[in-house]
């Protein structure tokens, strides 16, 4: 959830339709954009976004969403997943990545 880089989402129902909204307006101070109607696409511009440093924290915004994300898994106990709204496993991949750069 690319949320989690520039937002403490703690989980909620998010209609897909709502998540552009949102990621647009959290980046919009960054003079970027994501078009996740069309393409889906992970600009080079967001990219960027996404591999620096939060302002308010100076942690680096993967970090930080990683942490999020693991919090947010971590408050379930994984019986039902389609019950898990804003939990993903993806940080499990990122971190396992992460070691090889």
């Amino acid at each position: 959830m690319v949320i989690l880089h520039f937002d403490d989402h703690q989980g909620g129902g998010m209609h897909r339709s709502d998540y552009n909204k949102k990621l647009n307006k959290l980046i919009k101070t960054y003079k970027t954009f994501y078009d996740g109607k069309k393409n889906k696409k992970i600009t080079e511009s967001l990219f960027n976004l996404l591999d620096g440093i939060d302002i308010k924290t100076q942690e680096k915004r993967v970090d930080l969403a990683i942490k999020r994300a693991e919090r947010n898994y971590n408050k379930f106990d994984h019986n039902n997943p389609a019950k898990e709204e804003s939990s993903t496993t993806v940080f499990m991949l990122v971190k396992e990545l992460l070691k090889y750069i």
